[in-house]
Parts: structure tokens; C-alpha cells; sequence
């Protein structure tokens, strides 16, 4: 059973000795505390596991390669965002704890290193984001921005088949309850119409028989919200890992 607790020793002394005045006490009745954390939850690694993007979180050995190569951990000093710890606190169980990183979990900028640099083939990256949407489908934590671009982004593709940069907008600027003032929101049309890369409206370009590949990627995440939900979240189930797309 992994030890989980930040001290083990306890000292209790009871008396003084003095031998020639030096103490020669020691410590008395010192005792190691239980090494058996009775709030692990293996629950919560058979859930990771279940979900396509966190299968390979087994293979991880606690090397700490991942950690030492972050950028957010080591170039930018978020000391809290350990991509190790939040695997080997999922790989426990240990539930109390995860949930002091509700935020910090979701500062991962996808650069991918830890999955290189993984001597055991451990996509860390989509690990570090299952363990994320484990605590929001827990109640655990409130879902992040990330998550909501995610969602946006989903609805997106599956609504035109290909990515339409003003109507992702539109949606993520809904999901998160802000509105941009529209003199900004023409300036950045502006721009990424003479970039070229503007996909709306008249300019924008569609997916021959988008309709049927479309119910194939339907299909495939309603396959992936079957995965069960943590206990107590019925209602909050990995479907919204997969855009709640209606």
C-alpha cells in the first residue's frame, strides 16, 4: 500500500535524562503512523483507464521524466503542475488530494514533451486531461475554459465538417457568457480575411457528404460516453468530453 502520508514519524517525549548534563533521553515512544490510507479509491483509475485518451496510464512506472521536461513545471515554475503526481494520485485512488489540483490540472498547454520523452510510451498529455475531466464529471471541480473551447469546437466540426472560425467564435463567446465589442471582433475578421484563412459565410468551404461522416463520428462518441460515470455523477457523465454535441 503506497505511504500517503507527509509525516510518518511521531515523537512523544515523556522524560529527561541528564548524564553528566548531556541528555541522553532520546526519543521515547516514538511510532510510526498507520501507512494504510483508508480513502483511496481505485474507482478512479479503472474510470481513466475506461476513457480512450487515458488507456495507457498503467504503463506509467513513476520515472518523473514528464515532470522534469514540463514547460509549465520547470521554463514557467508552476512547481504545483507535476504531470507525475496527478498520475500516480489517479494510479492511487487518492481523491482528497486530486482534488486539491482542480485548477492547476488544466494548465497543460499540449506541448507534448512528456509524451516524447515517456521511456514507456505513456500518452501523458491526454492522461493529465482525463484525470481533469474526471474531476469535473466527479462535481469535483468546475469545468474548465479548455473544456468549453473543446465543446465548441466539437459542435463545430460536426456541424459543418469543417472548422468555421467566426461561428466557433460565436459559440465559445455563448459557453462562456461574454460578449466581445464588435469593432474588435471586425478588426480580427479583417485580419484573417486577408490572411486567407477566414472559412465563413460566403468564403466558407464544406465537406462533400459531410452528412454521412458525420453520423459515423456521432456513433463513435456516443461509444465513448457509454464509459461509466464516476459515482454520484450519473448526471455528469464523459459526454462532455465529447462536446455534449446534440
Amino acid at each position: 500500500m503506497p505511504i500517503v502520508e507527509p509525516s510518518l514519524v511521531e515523537v512523544q517525549r515523556t522524560e529527561r535524562l541528564d548524564l553528566e548534563g548531556i541528555d541522553v533521553s532520546g526519543d521515547w515512544n516514538t511510532f510510526l503512523r498507520s501507512r494504510v490510507a483508508v480513502d483511496l479509491d481505485v474507482k478512479i483509475l479503472d474510470w481513466v483507464k475506461g476513457h480512450p485518451q487515458g488507456d495507457t496510464i498503467s504503463r506509467c512506472w513513476q520515472c518523473g521524466t514528464c515532470t522534469a521536461g514540463c514547460c509549465m513545471h520547470t521554463d514557467y515554475g508552476l512547481q504545483e503542475f507535476n504531470p507525475r503526481y496527478f498520475i500516480y494520485l489517479a494510479q492511487i485512488g487518492y481523491e482528497e488530494e486530486l482534488r486539491r489540483y482542480a485548477d492547476t490540472v488544466w494548465r497543460c498547454v499540449s506541448c507534448n514533451k512528456c509524451v516524447e520523452r515517456c521511456p514507456k510510451g505513456v500518452k501523458v498529455e491526454e492522461v493529465v486531461h482525463t484525470i481533469g475531466s474526471y474531476l469535473i464529471a466527479s462535481g469535483l471541480a468546475p469545468e474548465s475554459p479548455a473544456d468549453r473551447f473543446d465543446r465548441a469546437y466539437t459542435e463545430n466540426l460536426l456541424r459543418h465538417g469543417i472548422l468555421d472560425e467566426a461561428d466557433l467564435f460565436r459559440t465559445y463567446e455563448r459557453l462562456e457568457g461574454r460578449k466581445t465589442p464588435a469593432r474588435q471582433i471586425l478588426r480580427m475578421g479583417l485580419t484573417l480575411l486577408r490572411s486567407g484563412r477566414l472559412h465563413t459565410g460566403p468564403f466558407a468551404h464544406r465537406a462533400r457528404r459531410w452528412a454521412q461522416m458525420r453520423s459515423v463520428l456521432r456513433a463513435q462518441l456516443a461509444r465513448d460516453a457509454r464509459c461509466p460515470a464516476p459515482t454520484g455523477a450519473a448526471d455528469r457523465t464523459v459526454a462532455a468530453e465529447g462536446g455534449g454535441v446534440r
